[in-house]
């Protein structure tokens, strides 16, 4: 399509925008994860990090590859606490750390 007709692209801002409220929504989620365990919400926390960094990153070159980092460690730990269940699951018991919250926030 990009071919066949002149399309422009997005403007910046719009894209940081976009990124910018899937940081909001993400934060929100991790409020709800505070009742979950720990690496669950390690990977919320990073990940909203990385929505805010990437919505700064679009103006800002070393910022948009220091968020390439962190999405590494987001993508890493989601990878982990993927594993970790499955295997505690399998396990009947915690088999891998995935750090149980004892003191339940709400």
């Amino acid at each position: 399509l990009m071919v066949i007709s002149p399309l422009t692209p997005p403007a910046k801002d719009g894209k940081a925008v976009w990124l910018a409220v899937w940081g909001v929504f993400t934060l929100l989620n991790f409020i709800g994860t505070l009742n979950a365990n720990r690496v669950v919400q390690f990977v919320f926390a990073s990940l909203t990090t990385l929505f805010f960094m990437l919505a700064i990153g679009v103006h800002s070159h070393g910022m948009h590859v220091a968020a390439g980092y962190v999405g590494i460690i987001c993508g890493s730990s989601a990878m982990y606490l993927g594993w970790a269940e499955v295997m505690n699951e399998l396990a009947g018991r915690e088999l891998l750390y995935i750090g149980p919250v004892k003191n339940k926030v709400f």
